[in-house]
């Protein structure tokens, strides 16, 4: 009867007339940052709160939307000038179920309702409902939240596909910490994608540990197993949890999997896979419990990881909307801009802005109308790319200098800005562009940026220090940081056009969940955007890459596990693909993945053919092949021949790595041996010695030297090749500062934390695995953690204690600098910690870092 009513309705010309007007209206409101209207006898007010009661109370997800934009535009516009409007909406909302978007708003909560008893009695009983009492205190969900939950308390496998406010992973963090307070579980995993999340997520996570009241669970971000009395949470990347997993003992009893549609994600996703196959097959009870944007299939992982009756949740609810609204400037016209609301039922008319400046240029438009319809609130304007986030924030600053030249910044808001600034000046480099940004309140955000660096833009983004941030991809991975407003043109991910699944999921950062009902997402000059991903709806598809790999592209890894001389690294994704079936035939289970990945029986014959025919050329152990599964058997087996070859001849010493606290000479002469062998053995490149610049950098790096001073480093390195040229007659010229620094972070992020990670910790394995075999039993434990050091940038045992206990590097380097003890373990650290004294002389990032250990 309902939805008979809600499409009889929802087809009628007037109500399509009524709900485009007052979409209409809302947009011009708050693009003019007006405050609420004055009264209105606007029949269509009236028509339009009754449907909004009636849409409420359906199952159809695209009313359900409507009657939110209803009560929400029409309070926004009316507010208490319109008696009953705030009825209304605490009526329509309740229903919905969204009581979190409700509870922001004190002039909503703390008013006396006027809704009649049987609708009150109907709101207050959703809302008990809704509530979960813990010992963090009562949490008032949603009605998805409250529907996950109870899924969780009967340890059931979830899959959880929401848009981006749903809050699918606040449920997840708040399961764990109950469950290890609780002692219901000792160990659990957070899966995040990418390195930036894992502060973010281990810092949440501790606050909810906090909440509970649980001092002994412990939130561990570096990939050593820890002592397994203690019930621990490791929140870490996939290629962390691969490291730990070379423990054959390792395993954790609920694994929460972020952001899981990155199974389908290339070479990472292999790897994705693999660690939670790897999990399953140690513990096949393992809970898994994975959190996706809105994809059409969710169930596929359950096939995928053979997960028998998960619990699948989907929606399409959001307790904040998005206004999705089409921003033009005609070539005839180029300072007159036009915008109108893009709906899925039909277009809205356009409203005019008359700009003070003719926009012309794609750039100029983009940070122009950024700063025209979005000061006075926090926006988030998206770049492709590193140096066009850079440009973009530029142009930003000059916008802003030119258009309001005589602003005036509150005195606490500039401190607050000249300490941001002086912070990324001492911790990147002098001349690092942000810090003279964000004196303007701009940001610039992007995955290669130190950590706290980051978490110091995204804290003075959220406290309004900063008014802008312009960034890359990193919001699509998970990165927390909502706006009330999101400006895109012609958006691109990996030089690629944005298909339509990134796209909604960046779109779903507008609006901030307790702060508004609503967020914008500005598309400009979208007619001429290379994707259309309006036309093709919110929803993608999940799909393993593995899998992809294995049906479509047989021939071609066919042909690269045939070829041994193939370098590590050349195809990332066959690669990792090769190692993981290769590990499947020795485990005796390679039918199985093929069976379950639905690959052809004919493929899988030859499949299983060829990867036989490579075995026969690997001797290397599988246990040794195991340790790094990132690395081609081929290679490994090439480096494998060349140190049971050699070292007999030029005695172990000549192949150990050096510690990199020894004597700097010493130990970058033997680091530069080892860098060439990795070159040689496993990169294929007999020529060249890029090895001699990267094993430097590596040295200071591990040694835990800050990155100004590896940044200038570059830069005298630079002057130094332009003199040389030119003493001999050339015409060099040098290389613009901006482009070294982000040369340095890029080779940081990229290669020395990513690449020689990887490469480091397969030489380590092989030399182990050698040396075993020589029978040098005891130098082969005695083997410097190298990997580890060039992960966490540093080498010391107290530096790395700090970082284990969730502070960044920066911050681990200047705790380090105080601290006589270079060897303190992760406990003594803490005890240290506590026996400080902490001043002025720390930044007041650092210090808010250092704030949670310090309670």
């Amino acid at each position: 009867m309902i939805e008979e009513l809600v499409a009889e309705i929802r087809q009628e010309k007037q109500y399509a007339d009524d709900y485009n007007g007052l979409v209409v209206r809302r947009m011009d409101q708050s693009l003019r940052h007006r405050t609420a209207l004055g009264l209105t006898e606007d029949a269509a007010i009236d028509r339009l709160v009754q449907s909004a009661g009636i849409f409420s109370l359906s199952e159809n997800s695209r009313a359900r939307r409507e009657a939110f934009t209803i009560a929400t535009a029409a309070y926004e516009l009316y507010g208490e000038a319109l008696g009953g409007l705030a009825d209304v909406l605490q009526l329509v909302m309740s229903r919905l179920g969204h009581f979190p978007s409700l509870d922001f708003r004190t002039e909503l909560t703390a008013r006396r309702s006027n809704l009649p008893t049987p609708a009150l009695l109907e709101t207050t009983g959703h809302r008990v409902a809704n509530t979960l009492t813990t010992e963090a205190g009562e949490l008032a969900l949603t009605d998805y939240q409250r529907t996950i939950w109870d899924d969780l308390l009967l340890r059931r496998s979830i899959i959880a596909s929401a848009p981006t406010s749903a809050g699918k992973s606040f449920m997840f963090q708040t399961y764990l910490a109950q469950q290890l307070k609780d002692g219901a579980i000792k160990a659990a995993a957070f899966l995040v994608p990418t390195r930036a999340l894992i502060s973010q997520v281990a810092t949440s996570l501790t606050k909810q540990l906090e909440a509970f009241g649980d001092d002994a669970t412990r939130v561990a971000t570096v990939p050593v197993v820890q002592d397994q009395s203690r019930p621990t949470i490791y929140v870490m990347t996939q290629e962390r949890l691969q490291v730990l997993l070379a423990d054959p003992e390792f395993s954790v009893e609920t694994i929460v999997i972020d952001e899981a549609h990155q199974i389908g994600e290339g070479d990472r996703g292999v790897i994705l896979q693999s660690v939670i196959d790897e999990f399953l097959a140690r513990a096949p009870s393992t809970q898994l419990l994975f959190t996706l944007p809105r994809v059409s299939n969710p169930e596929a992982l359950a096939r995928v990881f053979s997960v028998s009756e998960p619990s699948v949740r989907k929606t399409d609810d959001s307790p904040v909307g998005q206004n999705i609204i089409l921003t033009d400037v005609s070539d005839a016209v180029p300072d007159e801009v036009r915008t109108k609301i893009w709906d899925e039922r039909a277009m809205a008319e356009f409203v005019k802005f008359d700009v003070s400046m003719p926009l012309v240029q794609a750039d100029q438009k983009l940070v122009y109308l950024a700063w025209y319809f979005g000061r006075g609130s926090q926006s988030i304007i998206y770049g492709d790319t590193r140096s066009r986030c850079e440009g973009l924030s530029s142009l930003l600053c000059d916008v802003i200098a030119e258009a309001d030249p005589d602003r005036v910044v509150d005195a606490s808001i500039q401190e607050k800005r000249a300490e941001l600034a002086k912070f990324a000046q001492e911790h990147v480099h002098p001349e690092f562009l942000l810090a003279k940004h964000v004196l303007s309140g701009v940001g610039f955000h992007y995955g290669h940026i130190p950590t706290l660096v980051r978490h110091a833009i995204e804290a003075a983004f959220e406290d309004g220090t900063l008014d802008f941030i312009v960034c890359t991809s990193t919001l699509l991975q998970g990165v927390n940081l909502p706006a009330r407003n999101i400006f895109m043109r012609n958006p691109e991910k990996g030089e690629k056009p944005m298909d339509a699944v990134d796209f909604w999921n960046l779109a779903g950062r507008a609006g901030r969940l307790g702060k508004e009902f609503e967020g914008n997402v500005f598309l400009i000059d979208y007619n001429e955007w290379e994707s259309q991903p309006l036309a093709h709806g919110p929803e993608g598809e999940v799909r393993s890459s593995l899998q992809k790999q294995l049906v479509e592209h047989t021939d071609e890894f066919l042909a690269y596990i045939g070829d041994p001389t193939i370098a590590s690294g050349k195809n990332t994704l066959l690669e990792n693909v090769f190692s993981r079936l290769f590990h499947d035939l020795r485990k005796g289970t390679l039918d199985q993945t093929l069976q379950r990945m639905q690959v052809p029986a004919e493929k899988r014959v030859a499949l299983i053919e060829g990867l036989e025919e490579a075995d026969n050329r690997v001797a290397v152990p599988t246990e040794t092949l195991a340790a790094t599964p990132y690395i081609s058997p081929h290679r490994q087996q090439k480096l494998y021949a060349k140190l049971k070859r050699d070292i007999p001849k030029k005695g172990v010493g000549h192949y150990m790595p050096p510690h990199p606290a020894g004597d700097w000479k010493t130990v970058q002469s033997k680091l530069i041996n080892v860098y060439r062998r990795l070159q040689v053995e496993l990169d294929g490149v007999t020529k060249g010695e890029s090895y001699i610049r990267w094993a430097t950098l590596s040295l200071s790096w591990m040694r835990g030297d800050g990155l100004p001073d590896l940044i200038q480093f570059e830069i005298d390195r630079d002057i130094k090749r332009v003199e040389d040229g030119r003493a001999k007659g050339g015409q060099q010229r040098r290389s613009g500062t901006a482009v070294l620094i982000r040369k340095i972070l890029e080779d940081v992020e990229k290669t020395l934390r990513f690449k020689f990670v990887k490469q480091m910790a397969c030489y380590n394995s092989v030399l182990r695995q050698v040396l075993i075999e020589l029978g040098h039993e005891r130098e082969a434990s005695h083997i410097p953690a190298i990997p580890l050091f060039l992960e966490m940038g540093a080498s010391s045992e107290t530096m790395l204690s700090f970082i284990d206990l969730g502070l960044s590097r920066i911050s681990a380097r200047l705790l380090q600098m105080r601290a006589a003890n270079f060897a303190m373990d992760r406990e003594a650290a803490l005890a240290w910690l506590h026996r400080q004294n902490f001043g002025m002389e720390l930044p007041d990032v650092v210090r808010r870092e250092l704030a949670p250990l310090l309670r």
